[in-house]
Parts: structure tokens; C-alpha cells; sequence
């Protein structure tokens, strides 16, 4: 594949690294939280989670995975939500952690992508700290279990969080039906043409048997349904946020916001075939509740 040069592909099993097949494992369960308010709706679902104390350690780094791909508005759906990412540095810092780190790797010009998303000074307002990768920043892994995606570049932070949080926004997408949660990784990688010329879903899939978050919350406070990823393109307003351990389940109910049963959407079939989580919501606890 294209991208950075390296000397050697790592194998080495990083922290939060390589999903085993889930095989007969337990019901997954996903915690859906109603509401308007962006604060209290995190603290609802992380405390059905555990609690922040249950990811975020004293003294260690937490890395957040958003999306601010886009130079567009917080109203036109492109990128996670400014408030929400704002909250979520707060209680990470107020949780202990040593710093917030928040890698993105941008498709428009990063200084716009991340001020017009408003995500940058959200970032800053909350003491994270927020950068477009470079060079240096990326470390050459294997994927052992890739069918396409034999190996990537992957940011270091990511591959070597402590706490990692991916925390992507729910919208369209011309070439892989959604964006939701395992899409989102490729914010993390120097090459996403590779991802484009290669199968986009298996890759995806492919990446999702390689890396674990700690947590997912998706973004489905207003969710753009045409014309994404970018937009500008039509919205709808679920007022929801996500969250779960299990990609695949989190990113099959997220499908249903959008009229879509979960394998309408290719990436989502393959993972769940492929053992990285459960597709099939007849088989997922699905909690719904206010905040």
C-alpha cells in the first residue's frame, strides 16, 4: 500500500489494540439517551457505562477520536458536535487525566476545518489539546486479520491511548452509505485513498478487527441524511446520543436513523460476519433514556 516509509511494519499488541472473534460472547448492550442537552446527556450515558473513573485514570492520557473533518458549520451536521466535545474533555480533566489529546487528520484545509467546525476553540476552551498529524506522527502497524487493509499508518496517540474515545458524528456518505463509528477511524490514518481504491467497506471492516476504544458515543443530535459527508444536505434532528463497547452494534442501531435497516450498510455486514461485534439488533439490548 501507499503512504508513510517506515523501516518495519509493528506487530507488537499496543493497548487498545486487536479485537479477538466474538464468537457466543455476551449480549452487547447499547445505551441510547433522549435528550437537548449535550452535558447531561454524556453524564447519563457514561454513568450507564460505569462512569468516567471506569476509563479515565489519574495521570494518564485520554485520546478523542471526533470527527472535524469538514470546514463547515456545528449547524450543517459535517463534524461532532462543539459542545458535546467540550463536555467531554471537562469530565475527562475533572476525572484525572493528564491531558486530552484530540489527533485529526482533516479532508478540508485543517485551519478551517477547525475553526469553522468551532471545534478547535471548543477544544481549547476546555484545556485539550487538538493537532493535525504529521509525518512523525505515524507509526506503521499490521493488520493481521485484514482481508484489503494489510497494514496502515496509524497516528501514534491513537495506537497508544490509555483511554481512547470515538466520538464520531452519524451522516451520509457517497461511498460508504454512513459515517458512524468505525468509519471514523480514517481520521486516523495518513492514507485514506488507499481505503477508497481498495474496497472502502472491507477496509473498513478490515481496520475495525485491529483497533478497540475504550467507548463509543456517536453523535446523532442532528444527523445530515443527503449529500454527506460533506454537505451542506438535508438533516434530521434524532437528538440522541450513542454509546456502547461494541462497534458494530452501536453503528447498526445508529443505521435505523436513517431508514436503513443495519446490513443495508456493507461495512456493517462484513464486520459483524467478520466477528468484531454484533450486527443484528434482534441480538443487541437496546436501552433508551432521558436526559
Amino acid at each position: 500500500m501507499t503512504g508513510l516509509a517506515a523501516t518495519a511494519v509493528s506487530s507488537v499488541c499496543l493497548p487498545r489494540m486487536a479485537w479477538a472473534a466474538s464468537g457466543s460472547g455476551p449480549t452487547p448492550t447499547i445505551y441510547v439517551v433522549h435528550g437537548s442537552d449535550p452535558g447531561r446527556m454524556l453524564a447519563a450515558g457514561i454513568a450507564r457505562l460505569g462512569g468516567w473513573k471506569s476509563f479515565v485514570k489519574p495521570r494518564q492520557n485520554v485520546v478523542l477520536k471526533l470527527n472535524a473533518a469538514w470546514a463547515s458549520l456545528p449547524e450543517q451536521g459535517g463534524n461532532t458536535s462543539p459542545a458535546l466535545v467540550e463536555c467531554c474533555i471537562q469530565e475527562c480533566l475533572r476525572s484525572g487525566a493528564a491531558e486530552v489529546v484530540v489527533p485529526e487528520k482533516s479532508c478540508s484545509p485543517t485551519k478551517d476545518a477547525f475553526e469553522r467546525s468551532g471545534i478547535g476553540a471548543a477544544v481549547k476552551r476546555s484545556g485539550g489539546r487538538m493537532y493535525s498529524p504529521e509525518r512523525h506522527h505515524f507509526q506503521r502497524v499490521a493488520i493481521p486479520r485484514g482481508v484489503k487493509l494489510k497494514e496502515a499508518d496509524v497516528v501514534r496517540d491513537v495506537l497508544e491511548a490509555p483511554c481512547l474515545i470515538n466520538m464520531p458524528v452519524a451522516k451520509s456518505h457517497g461511498g460508504s452509505t454512513l459515517t458512524l463509528s468505525m468509519k471514523n477511524w480514517m481520521g486516523s490514518v495518513s492514507d485514506r485513498g488507499y481505503w477508497h481504491a481498495h474496497n472502502l467497506h472491507q477496509c473498513i471492516a478490515d481496520f475495525s478487527t485491529f483497533i478497540k476504544p475504550s467507548f463509543i458515543v456517536v453523535d446523532a443530535l442532528r444527523i445530515m441524511t443527503t449529500n454527506g459527508p460533506q454537505g451542506p444536505g438535508k438533516l434530521a434532528y434524532p437528538n440522541q446520543l450513542i454509546f456502547g463497547m461494541d462497534p458494530v452494534a452501536v453503528d447498526a442501531y445508529a443505521a435505523t436513523l436513517f431508514g436503513k435497516q443495519p446490513f443495508d450498510v456493507l461495512y456493517i455486514k462484513l464486520a459483524h460476519d467478520m466477528g468484531i461485534g454484533c450486527g443484528d439488533l434482534k441480538q443487541v439490548q437496546v436501552v433508551h433514556m432521558d436526559a
